[in-house]
């Protein structure tokens, strides 16, 4: 009877395990296409947001990025930016 029981509960904890993992797949899947549309800007929110944060006022990113001066992490971001914009015009021809 004891091992019915324990079958059971595992039996029960197994599937329950599939159904959240099969929750995470479609999460994951669906984080991964809103981020190839938004800004990194809003990706951070998006972040901030699901982990129980509250977003960033976009008046804070104009006051970090205000400046002349150009860094390599500036470089990085535009090239981010540039292949994902193209990487969309690709997937709707």
């Amino acid at each position: 009877m004891v091992e019915d029981e324990a079958s059971a509960e595992i039996l029960r904890l197994q599937a329950r395990v599939a159904g959240l993992e099969k929750g995470l797949e479609e999460r994951s899947r669906l984080l991964r296409e809103i981020t190839e549309e938004l800004c990194d800007d809003d990706v951070l929110n998006v972040s901030r947001m699901a982990a129980g944060l509250p977003p960033v006022q976009k008046a804070v990113f104009l006051e970090l990025r205000r400046t002349t001066s150009l860094t390599s992490g500036d470089v990085e971001e535009t090239m981010t930016r540039l292949w994902r914009s193209l990487k969309r015009e690709r997937r709707r021809a």
